[in-house]
């Protein structure tokens, strides 16, 4: 079911209810997620980071909840090549590019809105060259919340010209709940036997496997087992902040849990790649509720091609063929 309210900021909230009980909020500030509540054993916990002020989306510095795009994660020297072309992102971290434009990135966009069935689609044209890319680009985020407990997310893009699209939700997830503190006890599983190490500026640089190292999630261990061990790449990204290659998308990619509440998560994605990230750079912000979040409150699992995918050939390609529809799925189905 999916009912809608204009709030006091005058943007419309839509609600996904289930037969469960369990509701999540979205609203077309940057196709924002901006509630998940979870009737748990330890009472409704709301297990996404995020605004009570829902005009702070527009802020949001640390991506709290939006979808990223058109190019999640990191390019090298903010700039690629198609078809022998350059084309130049903003440079904003060191010399490269990260998350397309902090300022104008589709995270700070309004979305067209509608309901169609079950579904809050949210839209939006981009114009050829608009962030320094080609294509007159239509992109369509769907929203879906199933009886079996699934929020799923469809990406849909169509490009009048060749181009790239790659994009990302940046919910920060605490399943103790959203004001409960450090996701550092949360168990982690992710279905990886490789992961992408990095330069000092962040940029992958192989492919390589997590075996012997703390990067290793294929069995089951919290999140902060290993995050503080003297290693280079947790050094580098303060923390966990790194691109893990999936085995297969047959299954859950990752899983996620929380003894406390007794709410797990499984990830479903048909994308390559997930960066797992522990909320290193939050900082200190103001959130819902008067909670104060800070490093390692929220986790992230941001389903994508791999960062620096279009300039490095060892990776799945994010370019995508004229007037060929790009379609994606990510889903997270919750326990409880």
């Amino acid at each position: 079911m999916i009912t809608t309210k204009l709030d006091k900021t005058g943007i419309n909230v839509y609600t996904l209810s289930n037969k469960n009980g369990m509701e999540v909020d979205v609203i077309g500030l940057g196709a924002a997620i901006v509630n998940i509540r979870i009737p748990s054993k330890a009472g409704v916990k709301d297990v996404v980071l995020g605004f009570d002020d829902l005009n702070m989306y527009n802020v949001n510095p640390a991506f709290f909840g939006i979808c990223v795009g058109p190019v999640a994660n990191r390019t090298a020297n903010a700039k690629l090549t198609i078809d022998g072309v350059e084309y130049s992102l903003p440079v904003n971290e060191n010399s490269n590019n990260l998350h397309t434009d902090f300022d104008k990135g589709l995270h700070k966009r309004v979305f067209g809105e509608k309901i169609d069935g079950e579904k809050v689609v949210f839209d939006i044209s981009l114009e050829d060259m608009e962030y320094g890319l080609p294509g007159n680009r239509k992109f369509t985020v769907i929203y879906e919340l199933t009886d079996d407990n699934m929020l799923s997310i469809e990406y849909k893009m169509i490009s009048d010209k060749k181009t790239i699209i790659n994009p990302t939700n940046h919910t920060y997830f605490n399943l103790g709940g959203h004001n409960s503190g450090s996701i550092l006890d949360s168990v982690v599983k992710l279905n990886c036997d490789n992961y992408t190490p990095v330069s000092s500026d962040l940029i992958p640089v192989e492919i390589a496997p997590v075996s012997g190292t703390p990067f290793d999630f294929t069995s089951e261990k919290s999140v902060g087992k290993e995050i503080n061990e003297d290693n280079l790449q947790l050094k580098l990204g303060g923390g966990y902040d790194h691109n893990f290659v999936i085995n297969d998308n047959s299954n859950a990619i990752a899983v996620v849990r929380n003894d406390k509440t007794g709410i797990s998560m499984e990830v479903f994605t048909d994308l390559p790649g997930v960066q797992f990230y522990t909320g290193n750079n939050i900082g200190v912000v103001e959130g819902k509720e008067g909670t104060t979040y800070v490093k390692n409150s929220g986790l992230c699992l941001e389903t994508q091609y791999f960062p620096n995918s279009a300039n490095d050939k060892r990776f799945k390609s994010p370019i995508i063929e004229a007037n060929k529809e790009f379609y994606s799925k990510t889903g997270y189905r919750f326990s409880f």
